[in-house]
């Protein structure tokens, strides 16, 4: 037997996300020898695809397997707002602590019960920060009236409007193209995506905000995976793992190998204080509270244990 698989993100092939699909690619391959054909779609854009739907076209079949920003199905897992709670993940290791514990058995669970999906790993992309195209944001006042691009997650559109920012939900397609044509629209995101996407070009104000901590979803559908044979299932198993395990070194220089393309004075790069930080937190913190609730105490329990 033969396992064709289409393997399938939403970012440009250099971005930290896309290096990790190379590398489960390469573990596949590794290990199956002839017995698998893979495609590799670095950027669903590209062929016109969104990435919001990408479970869908997990589900559908025109995708086999991909990833999926933790934000936008943590409905379906409610332990995921845990990546949503502004300002609460203090480092990358206090999350790879959390994700190596049973958290992920749970989110895989819940995620096969609700949606009927695989959970082969969960990814980090970086912490995301602010850029946009016209000041610097080191208060809740510099974002009055200011568009930012949001997830489309329950949560998000509340914590920036808090703050004063007009936030949209828009795709990141959508978003790319009305920056391009110069309208002046903020974001907030992990610098891997705001330099892969080009808007380096755009956005010369940086504030690393270090607010949240991306976080990815490498899925597959469930019943493909029981379809087939165990050692195919074994293969993708340690496929994914070995996707988890080679990016992690990557993460962890990705920040400073962007920081170091963006020199003074054409970008103005601000570092947010703690007292800076907590003045966003004060607004933020009461509004993600209920979500708490949501997420539940085992986890949130794990997470204070690693702080």
């Amino acid at each position: 037997m033969t396992l064709d698989i289409t393997i399938g993100g939403y970012q440009p092939i250099t971005s930290l996300l896309s290096r990790t699909l190379q590398m489960v690619e390469g573990s596949l391959h590794d290990q199956l020898g002839e017995a698998v054909n893979t495609t590799l779609i670095n950027n669903i854009m590209d062929i016109g695809k969104v990435p919001g739907h990408l479970p869908d076209l997990i589900k559908s079949g025109e995708i086999t397997m991909g990833y999926i920003a933790a934000s936008y199905i943590a409905d379906v897992a409610p332990e995921l707002y845990v990546f949503d709670l502004p300002f609460e993940i203090k480092s990358r290791e206090q999350a790879y602590a959390l994700v190596d514990s049973e958290f992920s058995d749970t989110v895989g669970q819940k995620l096969a019960d609700g949606a009927g999906l695989k959970l082969l790993g969960i990814w980090e992309y970086g912490f995301r920060h602010f850029t946009n195209a016209s000041h610097p944001i080191r208060t809740p006042a510099d974002c009055e009236g200011l568009p930012i691009r949001t997830l489309l997650n329950e949560l998000h559109p509340k914590m920036f409007k808090a703050l004063g920012f007009e936030p949209e939900v828009v795709q990141l397609s959508e978003f790319l193209e009305r920056v391009r044509t110069g309208e002046p629209f903020a974001q907030e995101n992990a610098l891997t995506n705001y330099y892969n996407f080009g808007l380096q070009d755009f956005h010369h104000h940086i504030t690393l905000s270090n607010h949240l901590l991306g976080m990815a979803l490498f899925l597959c559908d469930l019943d493909v995976f029981k379809s087939w044979p165990e050692d195919m299932q074994a293969a993708v198993i340690k496929a994914g793992q070995a996707g988890t395990a080679g990016q992690r070194p990557l993460a962890v220089a990705e920040e400073d190998a962007v920081l170091a393309k963006l020199p003074a004075p054409d970008y103005q790069i601000h570092k947010m204080t703690d007292d800076e930080k907590q003045a966003f937190e004060d607004i933020l913190k009461p509004l993600a509270a209920p979500y708490r609730d949501k997420i539940g105490p085992a986890t949130l329990t794990h997470l204070e244990n690693t702080s």
